[in-house]
C-alpha cells in the first residue's frame, strides 16, 4: 500500500513527547512502511516547527530532516495541489491542512495515509486512513 506518513507518526517516533509506548509503536510503524510509505514537504515543515516549539536544538533538528530527506521519499504539492485540497475542504469537510495532505497522497498516488488524525479506517476520495495506534 503506498503510505503518505503524517506529522505526528514522525513527532511520536522522534519521542520528544516522552511517550515510550507511542514512540515504539510509530518506530515500528515508519519501519512498516519504509519500502512503501513517503514522506510530504508538508510533514516534514510541520515536524521542524513541533522540535523547534519543543526547544529541540536547531542542529539537532537540521540533522532530523536531513536523514529523512535522504531516506525516504519525498513528495511534494504543485500547482494543482491547493485547489485540490480546497475541493476536499468542502466535499469532504476537512481542515485546510488535513486537506492538502489527502490532494498531495491523491496526486503522488499514495492511496493511504498514516495517521493517528482524521478518519481512521475510512477511505476519503480513494485514500485509506489508517492509525498504527
Amino acid at each position: 500500500m503506498p503510505t503518505l506518513i503524517d506529522t505526528n507518526i514522525l513527532v511520536y517516533a522522534s519521542g520528544i513527547d516522552g511517550d515510550r509506548s507511542r514512540q515504539q509503536t510509530a518506530v515500528e510503524a515508519l519501519r512498516s512502511h519504509r519500502v512503501d510509505g513517503a514522506l510530504g514537504v508538508q510533514v516534514l515543515a510541520e515536524f521542524a516547527n513541533v522540535l523547534i516549539r519543543k526547544r529541540r536544538p536547531l542542529g539537532a533538528i537540521q540533522r532530523d530532516v536531513a536523514v529523512l530527506e535522504q531516506t525516504w521519499k519525498i513528495v511534494a504539492p504543485n500547482d494543482k495541489t491547493v485547489s485540490l485540497a480546497l475541493a476536499g475542504v468542502e466535499k469532504h469537510q476537512m481542515s485546510f491542512w488535513d486537506a492538502m495532505l489527502w490532494a498531495t497522497a491523491k496526486q503522488h498516488g499514495l492511496t493511504t495515509i498514516l495517521s493517528e488524525d482524521g478518519p481512521t479506517g475510512t477511505t476519503v476520495g480513494g485514500v485509506l486512513y489508517l492509525s498504527p495506534f
